[in-house]
């Protein structure tokens, strides 16, 4: 019975591949008819002039992405503790960062980080484009994991906390020993998913002249004029890197809770 289920569950996703294949063959096929025009300079010498280029934009890419992902991770679930178990004014205080960040675009918000910060009187918190960027991704993202955190706790059977406090140890500790290894557990998938929609939300922070993976495709396809062809180079890059990822939280979500869906940032 479950092979066979499964059998049909692997049959029902060939159409979505086939679609995904033809279009990638159509993208690849247009991107060497015009790597194949009559243009002194050949498509694919200029891919290997910029190439060094691309390899740093995509090294500074994932750089960024780790970083901001670990400050996410351990901001959100700062956040997810300070709204569950501390006191009334600081879990208001956690539900309202949240929802300002959820509720406004991260643009907005890397602008103020990397323009506005200085401006403020007496403050005057000026940061390079690098840290800021870093700063305004992963304090956006963090907002977004607080909320997947929250979910994996509570998650968890109040009854466990119960025997836990029956057996002697604290709230704290309940939490610490009890409560957060199944909760962490759980989120993984999730937290996955949205490692890889940050990855591709890095393109964002070329706005503050950032040479990653996206101002790298920009300046290429300004200096050359081939805005197709590297764009198709650009979005390789991409799926290459990202695809691997999402395909690793798709199994993890299946192994660890298949029916269960902690609604991760869209993307």
């Amino acid at each position: 019975m479950a092979r066979a289920a499964a059998s049909s569950t692997h049959r029902s996703h060939w159409p979505q591949r086939l679609v995904c294949v033809l279009v990638f063959s159509l993208i690849v096929q247009f991107a060497y008819a015009q790597a194949a025009t009559t243009e002194k300079i050949d498509f694919w010498d200029l891919v290997g002039k910029f190439a060094p280029r691309f390899w740093e934009g995509t090294c500074l890419t994932i750089l960024i992405s780790v970083l901001s992902m670990l400050l996410a991770t351990t901001t959100g679930l700062g956040l997810a503790l300070v709204r569950l178990y501390a006191p009334r004014p600081l879990a208001a205080i956690a539900v309202a960062y949240i929802e300002f960040i959820r509720g406004t675009p991260l643009l907005i918000q890397l602008f103020f980080i990397y323009y506005g910060l200085p401006q403020i009187p007496y403050l005057g918190i000026e940061l390079p484009a690098l840290p800021a960027a870093i700063l305004g991704v992963g304090l956006n993202y963090a907002a977004y994991e607080a909320e997947i955190y929250r979910s994996g706790i509570m998650a968890i059977p109040r009854s466990q906390v119960e025997a836990a406090l029956a057996l002697g140890l604290t709230r704290a500790q309940a939490v610490r020993y009890v409560v957060l290894p199944q909760a962490l557990r759980l989120v993984i998938p999730p937290v996955t998913n949205d490692f890889v929609a940050l990855f591709k939300d890095t393109s964002i922070v070329s706005i503050l002249a950032i040479s990653e993976l996206t101002m790298t495709f920009r300046s290429a396809s300004m200096a050359t004029g081939r805005h197709f062809g590297f764009a198709v180079v650009t979005a390789l890059i991409y799926f290459l890197l990202s695809f691997p990822l999402a395909r690793l939280a798709r199994k993890l979500e299946k192994r660890i809770h298949p029916h269960h869906d902690f609604g991760a940032k869209a993307y």
